[in-house]
């Protein structure tokens, strides 16, 4: 079932409530693209979310592709929140790399929708380069209106 509100006022919305949002503001976390059931989200790696070996951080990682779902999963106009994900590490990235996150909608239902997320390395000339990680992410819909104005601003 495609589930879409006013996706233009819905995008506009979402696209300013990023603005705002103050956590993927600490890793430096850029949003490239929103589409209903699709986001995709960059990062660089800087020495600032390095683990205890050096390499980047499993949970700088995670929350790349986690911006890139709830965007995804949110640009149908509705609260949607995580009920499961599971992320398969696959490489290390390479220190000042720069990382996107990609995340598409694979099936909906009225109450839930599956998304596949892709963490990759940019390349130089701005191809996709090696696959970083690899998620499933489950998103439950609760329904109701986005709880942001066209500003950005909550309205709780």
């Amino acid at each position: 079932m495609d589930i879409m509100l006013d996706s233009e006022d819905s995008l506009a919305r979402i696209r300013a409530r990023c603005e705002k949002e103050p956590y993927p503001k600490l890793l430096g976390i850029e949003v490239l693209e929103i589409n209903p059931g699709y986001a995709r989200v960059s990062m660089q790696f800087t020495p600032e979310m390095q683990n205890i070996f050096g390499m980047l951080h499993g949970g700088a990682v995670f929350s790349l592709l986690d911006e890139a779902f709830q965007l995804a999963c949110n640009a149908r106009g509705e609260v949607a929140v995580a009920q499961q994900v599971s992320v398969y590490f696959l490489a290390a990235a390479k220190p000042g790399a720069n990382l996107i996150a990609e995340a598409k909608e694979v099936n909906a239902t009225r109450k839930t929708a599956l998304y596949e997320v892709l963490v990759f390395e940019l390349e130089a000339d701005g191809q996709s380069g090696r696959r970083l990680a690899t998620a499933q992410a489950m998103a439950y819909r609760k329904g109701g209106e986005l709880p942001f104005n066209e500003n950005g601003e909550l309205n709780l």
